[in-house]
């Protein structure tokens, strides 16, 4: 057996877990830059159930509060840190509506800046925000509103 070409793109599906492309575009965006630690660790935990749907299920990733929790995040902010995630077009919170039992149903996410399901681009809602809007929607959520 001969050793692995490192040249090859094998690496990126190594172990079956695949890759999220980050572009540099969001990467050097206002909104991406100024997220706040919880949110990166939600985004983080959300990219990671994303990987473990091999990227088939944008739209349908299903965290609890408990796996957010688990994953290092407080439960307290985890609701705040969900609200400016959305509010800086980051990620959209998919309110389930028909649910059958008596639990409250599951939130589902989707990941802007990653092709929905059934979709070939993402919408790319944190485009639209200027480093002025993303300082707005920051100091509203400091003072308890994200919107």
């Amino acid at each position: 057996m001969s050793p692995r070409n490192p040249s090859r793109r094998g690496w990126m599906n190594e172990d079956g877990g695949g890759w999220v492309a980050h572009r540099l575009s969001l990467l050097t965006s206002p909104a991406w830059q100024r997220r706040p630690r919880p949110l990166v660790k939600i985004m983080d935990r959300l990219e990671i159930e994303h990987l473990r749907h091999a990227g088939n299920e944008n739209g349908n990733l299903c965290v609890s509060y408990d796996q957010f929790v688990a994953f290092g995040v407080s439960r307290k902010a985890i609701k705040p840190a969900l609200e400016l995630g959305e509010a800086l077009g980051l990620l959209e919170i998919v309110r389930v509506e028909n649910w059958e039992g008596s639990h409250r149903p599951p939130n589902l996410f989707r990941l802007c800046y990653l092709p929905a399901k059934g979709k070939k681009a993402p919408t790319d809602e944190w485009r639209s925000h200027s480093p002025g809007r993303v300082a707005e929607i920051m100091r509203r959520s400091s003072e308890g509103g994200s919107k």
